[in-house]
């Protein structure tokens, strides 16, 4: 079995960024994970999720989940926000491993959003790449604060489209056929 940890970014206390109309990043971020989970489940895979409801969890106790529970993988989902005109999809990592595992996430929410490509950034200063003891990455989906992408996220067929990206992109990188 190939363990993955999947991050829906913020929680609780901790919204992440809101939309134009008020779209919260955290909710968004956590039926988007959830449904990663259930359509990576399965054979070839094991899925530990951070959190499973709208809970404050520390980044240190995000990366101590997947670290006790010896994950393979680490992946972080988050909507990016940066002002109404920003568009488009990234994905950050920090190691070289971590960068093929975002390189076959960011492939598979180009193909399936036809956002722009913001392409790969390595970031040395993001808690869980740095906290996380596997290859990690960290998937920003879209921007919130751009009003149309804000409208999409509010659609279930549009997280479901998000969600069944990142986790072809998990099996890709795996190279697993999904069954």
């Amino acid at each position: 079995m190939i363990k993955i940890c999947l991050d829906a970014g913020h929680g609780g206390s901790d919204p992440g960024a809101d939309g134009p109309t008020g779209l919260n990043e955290a909710p968004v971020v956590l039926e988007i994970a959830t449904m990663v989970a259930n359509d990576l489940v399965g054979s070839s895979f094991s899925v530990m999720l951070t959190r499973i409801t709208d809970e404050y969890v520390s980044l240190q106790h995000r990366c101590d989940i997947a670290n006790e529970w010896a994950a393979n993988y680490f992946v972080s989902i988050h909507l990016n926000s940066n002002g109404p005109s920003a568009v488009g999809v990234e994905t950050l990592y920090k190691t070289e491993t971590g960068k093929k595992l975002a390189a076959k996430i960011q492939e598979q929410m180009l193909a399936a959003t036809k956002d722009v490509d913001r392409g790969l950034k390595q970031r040395s200063d993001l808690y869980v790449l740095n906290g996380t003891f596997m290859p990690a990455c960290l998937a920003e989906a879209g921007f919130i604060s751009h009003p149309e992408t804000e409208a999409k996220f509010k659609m279930l067929e549009y997280k479901q489209l998000v969600a069944l990206a990142i986790a072809e992109g998990i099996r890709k990188f795996c190279n697993v056929t999904k069954t």
